[in-house]
């Protein structure tokens, strides 16, 4: 008798689970993968002196040479929005750079080197290849940042 309790209990359990397993839940998770958004971008931020304005040689292959990474999303409004996050040296201000077109802004980092910001501008100003620049006040070689090449 008391075997044949056991046997109930792990079977009311095991069914629960499979119960619990075949909800709306468990459906969403094996749901296809969302196509991406062709507006959306990622492109990382390389620790290089420098490029030609579409930083054409700038890869990410060496993962000790990136510094952050640039989120970007052209609206249908005809703004591009670039949310950047870094970490760089501890308490700098870098600024910002639309390569060769003008400066966006200014990314301060805080005590561990982090740092983020949000830029727009004119969609119409960058094409559909371009590239980023970030760098302090001054930057000696080995403080200058490059983006891979963002391309629509």
């Amino acid at each position: 008798m008391r075997c044949d309790r056991g046997f109930k209990l792990a079977s009311a359990a095991l069914l629960f689970g499979f119960a619990a397993l075949s909800g709306t839940a468990f459906g969403q998770l094996i749901s296809p993968p969302k196509a991406p958004d062709p507006n959306e971008r990622e492109v990382s931020l390389v620790r290089q002196d420098q490029s030609d304005c579409q930083n054409g040689n700038v890869s990410d292959r060496d993962p000790t040479l990136i510094g952050g990474t640039a989120y970007i999303l052209r609206g249908s409004d005809g703004k591009t929005t670039v949310k950047i996050g870094i970490t760089a040296k501890p308490n700098t201000t870098y600024h910002v750079f639309l390569k060769c077109v003008r400066i966006l802004g200014d990314i301060k980092t805080w005590d561990e080197g982090e740092g983020e910001a949000t830029f727009t501008f004119d969609t119409n100003e960058a094409g559909n290849v371009y590239a980023f620049d970030m760098y302090p006040e001054g930057a000696p070689p080995g403080n200058k940042y490059q983006s891979v090449q963002v391309k629509y």
